[in-house]
């Protein structure tokens, strides 16, 4: 039991260390609440990425799609980035973006801190920044009201 115990907890560094790994290759943050205060201080869309350590197409995700340079040049430009783990970092964000479905991506007004777009699953570097693109016009529309 106690070896079962050893490994469970090795694996759940390893995995909690890739994600903190991935957040700094990628700059972007892993700390809901200091990443909403620099996207109010810079009136930009939050962008919270919701994945687990368990999940493959999560890695792919962040390997092939959040990675890319199309992505990551849009991202740096329009958005607050942070990346989250759905299990490890329970509570440490809203609960209303807790989803069943990952990878999942939250686009959030940082004024109200309501999401107004979402992007749901693995995607292509392509239809991701056209996810994105999405994202900052219903921005802008909710923006102008």
């Amino acid at each position: 039991m106690k070896i079962l115990l050893f490994i469970l907890l090795t694996f759940s560094f390893i995995f909690s260390a890739q994600i903190d790994e991935f957040a700094s290759e990628v700059n972007y943050s892993r700390d809901y609440t200091s990443a909403l205060k620099i996207a109010k201080e810079q009136n930009k869309l939050l962008m919270l990425v919701v994945v687990g350590d368990y999940c493959p197409w999560c890695k792919k995700f962040e390997r092939k799609t959040l990675s890319s340079s199309l992505v990551q040049g849009q991202t740096k430009k329009d958005f607050i980035p942070i990346i989250i783990d759905k299990n490890r970092d329970k509570g440490k964000y809203p609960s209303e973006f807790y989803s069943r479905q990952i990878p999942t991506v939250f686009f959030i007004n940082p004024k109200t801190q309501k999401h107004i777009f979402e992007s749901l699953g693995y995607s292509d570097k392509t239809t991701f920044a056209i996810d994105m693109d999405l994202a900052l016009k219903a921005y802008k529309r909710e923006h102008k009201q």
